[in-house]
């Protein structure tokens, strides 16, 4: 009878290292490539995310397989028996397997290398936040359907936010650039901004759209479950200015044109109160607090 090695952690330790490590290599790599282009200035090749000229310097199977491992790692860390565990840390590392999912194919596809080389590390240290912070609790209503869908529709909001706001920031140093004349020709480091601008708002339209079919089914769940149709705690309080900001930003930007530095400045704006909706708050009572919301 073959001997079944045990192992001294669980398994789900170990993917979650695996895949810390395979988000390592791949930023190393994209890095590497980054540097490779740009010569001395890093940020001259990162804020370029499109290169018809150059690959990413990803490896697409070792991305496949990280963006695997993370994935069985989230299994085994949130599914337990017929309960269903999460925390601030999970809900991190699922938003950045989320982010890297839904843009890490697309940029190798494209040959877009900008925000992964923001994601990749981002991505390498979130993984690891579930061992560092080990504390769960379980989801409670998980078996209903409705707050499955809310659920799952607040995750992909996060993600595409996420990176929404990533893509603002390049777009940030960008416009940093192009106000150093001496430096490298602008056509030589980045797009024109009208196109990253472009993708910036594609970005956040999808993603409001999500967010806003997140809070209307989180509606329907309070009311289901608690009998009223909008609790006035923090979490909601957060998230739904959090949705009048970006709610605010596409009109702003239909309406007026808004564009620039005031679009990067709404977006972090708005990426953060739906950080504090959910992530911070938890982070506060799990963490600082110590109690089990």
């Amino acid at each position: 009878m073959p001997t079944i090695v045990s192992l001294p952690f669980p398994l789900a330790t170990l993917l979650t290292i695996i895949a810390a490590l395979a988000y390592g290599l791949l930023s190393w790599q994209v890095l590497r490539q980054v540097a490779h282009q740009s010569g001395s200035r890093l940020a001259q090749t990162i804020v370029n995310p499109v290169s018809k000229s150059a690959a990413t310097g990803v490896s697409p199977a070792l991305l496949g397989f990280a963006i695997a491992v993370h994935a069985a790692a989230l299994y085994l860390e949130m599914f337990d028996g017929g309960t269903v565990r999460f925390s601030f840390a999970l809900t991190v590392s699922v938003i950045l397997w989320l982010a890297v999912l839904l843009h890490g194919f697309e940029s190798l596809a494209y040959k877009q290398r900008g925000l992964l080389a923001l994601i990749l590390p981002t991505a390498c240290a979130g993984v690891l936040l579930p061992l560092i912070f080990p504390v769960e609790h379980p989801l409670v209503h998980i078996n209903a359907w409705l707050f499955r869908l809310h659920f799952i529709l607040a995750m992909l909001a996060y993600g595409v936010f996420l990176l929404a706001t990533l893509q603002a920031c390049l777009l940030w140093i960008a416009e940093r650039e192009l106000h150093h004349p001496a430096r490298l020709s602008a056509e030589r480091r980045f797009p024109p901004l009208m196109r990253m601008e472009n993708l910036l708002f594609r970005m956040l339209s999808i993603a409001f759209l999500l967010l806003t079919a997140s809070l209307a089914t989180g509606v329907l769940v309070s009311e289901q479950f608690n009998g009223q149709w909008i609790r006035a705690d923090h979490k909601t309080i957060f998230a739904f200015l959090s949705w009048l900001i970006f709610g605010a930003l596409l009109v702003g930007r239909k309406v007026r044109g808004w564009r620039g530095a005031k679009a990067t400045a709404w977006t972090i704006a708005g990426f953060v109160m739906l950080l504090l909706a959910y992530v911070g708050s938890r982070f506060v009572l799990e963490v600082l607090l110590n109690r089990t919301p």
